[in-house]
């Protein structure tokens, strides 16, 4: 089959398990046991164990619960400076504990929360892979068959991209706020922008590379299952126990107080509208590094939600991005600059991004406003277009 291999799941690996009741083992954490599974995750970091390692942490691997194995994960990727580089050892890690993970009673999530639409979407996803997976057995069994059916598939299934965008938004800031360990997401968050980056890839790909296809669309596919298996067995356990009574963050009621300057004044009402209606989207983040407001239009182009409110703003980029926004920052704060483009195309359109120093009459840094817009047209327009 031309070196062509039959793509399976090498790593975390979801199950069909179904979803019952009981949280009693789940919660066991014991600080012996964490230790040793952090013991056991600096051997991996270090490469594959030998047998006989492994028989010394048999016992805590084959039982240990998410809180756990969450905790070995802190222990790991909080001090972390290459997120990226930990993806190796935490995935070994974790096809060790995966059968414990596996075995341990999942909570039944309320009907309507976030959990349980978060669940529901991952399971779409695990099916999706499952149809994917016999997709890809028949195309390496039938090789006249071409791959333009798999990217035919690929193109049109985005409840990916929905799905991390729910998770970074959602669910991710909740998280962080709970006070549970939680760098696990850090890694998470860059696997998920691997996976998209593969996929966008493959949406462009020359059909008649057959091998080059199967190397991209195995990272695509194999990722995507770990996240998967991860989210269900570790990342919604750990974050319901935290969580469980947690709800949205409710802004002031519309028609409340008002804004008043030298230069008119606005009923909050109005203000809200007016953020609406402007043509780009505005986020200010406050002189501690969090975020204190967001505009929301029907045409934002990256999503946000109440959750994001006072979370700060390094956890709202993926990790590779975090050292670009922590430089804008300390050079605003510095008074070195005041301002700092960036633009792109995402998704055919021509996205213009820009961030500014906001500073108090005296020149003290009172935050960073960030300003963002599909300049598309804009960016198109030649000539005059005059009102008179």
């Amino acid at each position: 089959m031309g070196g062509e291999q039959v793509l399976v799941f090498a790593l975390d690996t979801p199950s069909s398990l179904p979803h019952t009741g009981g949280m009693d083992v789940l919660q066991r954490d014991d600080e012996g046991r964490v230790a040793l599974l952090c013991e056991y995750l600096d051997r991996l970091v270090e490469g594959p164990v030998s047998r006989e390692t492994f028989e010394e942490y048999r016992a805590v691997v084959e039982s240990a619960t998410p809180f756990e194995v969450n905790r070995a994960l802190e222990h790991l990727l909080g001090a972390a400076v290459d997120i990226a580089a930990c993806e190796v050892p935490v995935a070994r890690f974790i096809r060790s504990v995966g059968k414990a993970l596996e075995g341990q009673e999942l909570p039944i999530y309320p009907e309507g929360s976030l959990f349980a639409r978060l669940d529901q979407e991952n399971e779409a996803i695990a099916s999706y892979l499952g149809d994917q997976q016999e997709l890809n057995k028949r195309l390496q069994r039938e090789t006249g068959l071409p791959l333009s059916l798999a990217l035919d598939e690929i193109a049109s299934y985005d409840g990916l991209e929905v799905h991390y965008t729910r998770l970074q938004n959602e669910l991710f800031p909740l998280f962080e706020a709970s006070g549970e360990p939680h760098s696990c997401v850090k890694l998470m968050w860059t696997l998920q922008d691997e996976v998209l980056r593969a996929r966008k890839a493959l949406l462009t790909f020359a059909a008649d590379d057959r091998p080059g296809f199967w190397r991209l669309y195995g990272r695509y596919y194999v990722l995507a299952g770990i996240l998967s298996f991860r989210e269900r067995y570790i990342l919604y356990p750990v974050a319901f126990h935290a969580l469980g009574a947690t709800g949205p963050i409710e802004g002031p009621s519309p028609g409340m107080g008002g804004f008043a300057s030298l230069t008119g004044s606005l009923s909050t009402e109005e203000l809200e509208r007016i953020f609406h209606t402007l043509p780009f989207d505005i986020a200010f983040i406050g002189a501690d590094d969090r975020v204190k407001f967001y505009s929301d239009p029907p045409h934002r182009i990256f999503a946000r939600s109440p959750q994001v409110i006072g979370r700060l703003v390094q956890n709202c980029h993926p990790p590779k991005s975090v050292g670009t926004v922590e430089e804008i920052l300390a050079s605003f704060k510095e008074g070195r600059s005041d301002h700092a483009e960036f633009y792109l195309v995402l998704k055919g359109s021509f996205v213009h991004i820009e961030y500014y120093a906001v500073r108090a009459a005296d020149g003290t840094y009172m935050g960073t406003m960030e300003v963002s817009q599909d300049a598309t047209h804009i960016r198109s327009l030649t000539g005059e277009k005059r009102l008179l």
